[in-house]
């Protein structure tokens, strides 16, 4: 990153956006408009946004939207606005009437806030706020506030600059919003505990938002967020879908394995990916003891291992690279390096560890479904791998590993993945020394480098055999035509083997055609449990 920005410079939609929110304020005499969070911090970065949250002084945003809904509305300034909007070079389909859209009214009145679209610009209106917490729910009692009131309720010193809308200029009220972005460092605004225990949420946003930027976290925040009673209350008071929607922004951002470390540097593997009342924590922690007593201690010990990993494999240019990335939904991969540990339960617990996996994070079915298959094919695939791998026993055949790619399904692919990943994080003999997760541990790059190269070794085969579309492998004969070869009138099991076993053949045999597979069938008659006539059969 180059020099901090200390000023902003408006782009021509903003600029006349200022414009036409400062015209409407004068039906607001002394109203004072600011721009409050994410947009100020990211244009100081250099980092574009389009999303602007307007915060007013002495209305809400309902009733200034409102205004600003009219104004828009009436033709000629609708027109004024069209034609400079056209001298600006901003398209006319950018210039759209400001819409309400009201949030939270019959729940909170004090948040009476409008949103809309302007000049290809999302906006937010919202008054100033400052919060009054009971203690006993993250939702606080609002009231109007002044713009100190409203940047130290921020969740963090970089997301509580404002930008005087009038006077264009950067205001650091809590006096360390600039200091902390130049340091790339997330830091709460007031006392971390207070802050967390309040809106335990925040521990999340806090991780999100640094992860997104590449930030630290505040070493102050970080110890806070280890502290047993505020993941108590992440555990209790915020509700799994808000933790599911904060954990899927990292996953889908621009750097998950930066929220994942820090995810772990917190010593929040539980209660984000599994709840801490969860049946589950009592086995995995049998799993993964803590076997080096030490305050930083985070678990699971050797959870690093799989988001290292996978973002290895996300830039390999090999054929394990494109295995891997054949998943058009990152999200699904990083869930699966999330769920890594939850292997060790596939044999006694396969059906609690997915239901978990889907509350913890509600996750959406499909997700759901992935890791289910994962868990029901990891033997089959450990297998798969491992043979495909052998440097001494002779390689299995085509049809042997496109029988167990078409057994696997569609998404093999990323079921696979898991399998590699979950590898990696359950060889708990290796845990690192220092009990704690390094970068540059021998032992751990050893073990990577180990499962790198078996896997490796399994995609180039299915690459250099072509299989990667075994899954879609159907017979060149259905059902009833194999009746009809062997002059049966009804079906039976043995169509499945018979139907199996020439899709085998068909893998063995890449250019082999119905006439050359009916002369195979004839042939194997006895073998396939194909009975000589339907009397035989009664």
């Amino acid at each position: 990153m180059g020099t901090l920005r200390k000023s902003i410079a408006l782009l021509p939609a903003e600029q006349l956006l200022r414009e036409l929110v400062l015209d409407c304020a004068q039906h607001f005499p002394g109203l004072e408009i600011w721009v409050a969070g994410g947009w100020v911090r990211d244009r100081l970065l250099g980092i574009p946004s389009s999303d602007l949250d307007l915060a007013l002084s002495k209305v809400t945003g309902r009733e200034f939207g409102k205004v600003l809904q009219s104004f828009t509305a009436v033709p000629e300034n609708e027109a004024r606005y069209r034609e400079k909007a056209a001298e600006l070079g901003i398209p006319d389909v950018k210039f759209t009437r400001f819409h309400i859209m009201e949030k939270n009214v019959d729940k909170a009145k004090h948040l009476e806030t409008a949103g809309g679209r302007l000049f290809g610009l999302d906006v937010d209106l919202v008054n100033l706020r400052k919060e009054v917490y009971d203690g006993h729910s993250r939702t606080p009692e609002m009231d109007f506030g002044t713009p100190e009131e409203d940047a130290f309720r921020r969740d963090a010193t970089v997301n509580s600059l404002l930008f005087h809308f009038k006077k264009q200029e950067v205001v650091d009220l809590t006096g360390k919003g600039l200091e902390d972005l130049e340091a790339r460092i997330m830091r709460t605004p007031l006392d971390p505990y207070q802050t967390f225990m309040d809106d335990p949420l925040r521990v999340l946003r806090l991780i999100r938002i640094g992860s997104k930027l590449s930030f630290t976290i505040d070493p102050a925040a970080m110890r806070c967020m280890r502290d047993e009673r505020i993941q108590q209350a992440l555990n209790t008071k915020i509700t799994r879908e808000r933790v599911g929607i904060e954990v899927f922004k990292m996953m889908q951002g621009p750097h998950p394995t930066v929220a994942f470390q820090h995810i772990f540097e917190a010593n929040l593997y539980s209660p984000v990916f599994v709840r801490l009342d969860s049946p589950l924590v009592q086995e995995l922690q049998a799993a993964f003891p803590h076997e080096y007593q030490s305050a930083l201690q985070s678990w699971p010990t050797t959870w690093p291992r799989a988001h290292r990993l996978l973002s290895r494999l996300l830039e390999h240019v090999g054929n394990i690279g494109k295995l891997v990335q054949s998943d058009p939904h990152v999200e699904h991969l990083w869930a699966m390096a999330a769920f890594a540990p939850f292997a060790v339960l596939r044999q006694e617990m396969p059906r609690q560890a997915v239901e978990e996996a889907a509350v913890a994070l509600r996750a959406p079915n499909r997700l759901s479904k992935l890791l289910d298959s994962a868990l029901k094919n990891f033997d089959s695939i450990l297998t798969i791998v491992s043979a495909t791998a052998s440097k001494t026993q002779r390689l299995p055949t085509r049809s042997a590993v496109g029988m167990a790619i078409r057994s696997w399904g569609a998404t093999w692919t990323t079921q696979a993945t898991y399998v590699m990943l979950a590898s990696v994080v359950c060889d708990s003999e290796k845990a690192s020394p220092s009990g704690s997760y390094s970068k540059d541990s021998s032992v751990d790059d050893s073990l990577e480098k180990s499962i790198l190269a078996e896997y490796s070794a399994f995609a180039d085969f299915v690459a250099d055999n072509d299989l990667a579309g075994a899954h879609l492998q159907r017979p060149l004969l259905d059902g009833k035509q194999i009746q009809k070869l062997f002059g049966l009138q009804k079906g039976g099991k043995y169509l499945k083997t018979a139907l199996d076993d020439l899709v085998a053949w068909q893998f063995d045999h890449a250019g082999g055609g119905i006439e050359e597979a009916k002369a195979w069938l004839l042939g194997r008659r006895g073998s396939l449990g194909i009975p000589a006539d339907d009397a035989s059969r009664s």
